[in-house]
C-alpha cells in the first residue's frame, strides 16, 4: 500500500520514530474503527474540512508523531481515513520485513503447557530465525494438533484438517 510505504520511507532511519509510527497507527486505526467515528467519516453532511479537523485532533490527543499526523492530514483530505487500519497493517509488515522479523501464529485446541510452548517456540525460531515473533492462540475447533502460520503460509496439522481430508477422500 502506497501510504504505508511512503510513511515507512519517511521514518525508516529513525528507530524511535519507526516504533512510534507503528503505535500511532494502531491507536488511530482502533479509534477510526469505532462505529461512531465511522458514522462521522461516512456522513456526507460533514464537510471534508471538519472531518480533517476531527482526525487532526484525534491524532494530536493520541500523541501521534509528525509523520503520522501529516499522513492523517493527507488521508482526511482525500476522504480515506477509513484506510488507517489497512495502512497500519501494511506498515507493520514493511517494518517487520526491514528488521528481519517474522510473525508466527501457533493455534491449538487448548492452552499449551509452558514446556510445550517453549519447545514449539524453540523449533520455530530455529526454522524461521531468532527474530520470530510468536503468538499463541486457542481455537477449540482445531480439536487437536497445531496450525502454524508463518507470514502468509499456513501449516495445518490439526485433527480438524485431517478429518476433513479423510471425509473428502471417502
Amino acid at each position: 500500500m502506497r501510504y504505508a510505504s511512503a510513511l515507512f520511507d519517511v521514518v525508516r532511519d529513525d528507530g524511535s520514530a519507526r516504533t512510534q509510527a507503528r503505535a500511532d497507527l494502531a491507536a488511530l486505526a482502533t479509534a477510526v474503527a469505532e462505529p461512531a467515528f465511522a458514522a462521522l467519516v461516512d456522513n456526507p453532511r460533514v464537510s471534508e474540512e471538519d472531518k480533517a479537523a476531527v482526525l487532526d485532533r484525534l491524532a494530536e490527543r493520541a500523541g501521534a508523531g509528525g509523520a503520522v499526523r501529516r499522513l492523517v492530514g493527507v488521508l482526511a483530505g482525500h476522504g480515506r481515513a477509513a484506510l488507517l487500519g489497512e495502512i497500519g497493517a501494511a506498515y507493520g509488515r514493511l517494518a517487520d520485513a526491514d528488521e528481519g522479523r517474522q510473525r508466527v501464529t501457533v493455534t491449538a485446541a487448548f492452552d499449551l503447557p509452558a514446556d510445550l510452548k517453549t519447545g514449539v517456540e524453540g523449533r520455530l525460531k530455529a526454522l524461521v530465525g531468532a527474530k520470530a515473533e510468536i503468538r499463541h492462540r486457542v481455537d477449540p475447533q482445531t480439536l487437536g494438533g497445531l496450525v502454524v502460520q508463518i507470514g502468509s503460509k499456513v501449516f495445518d496439522h490439526s485433527i480438524r484438517n485431517h478429518l476433513a481430508q479423510m471425509r473428502q477422500a471417502i
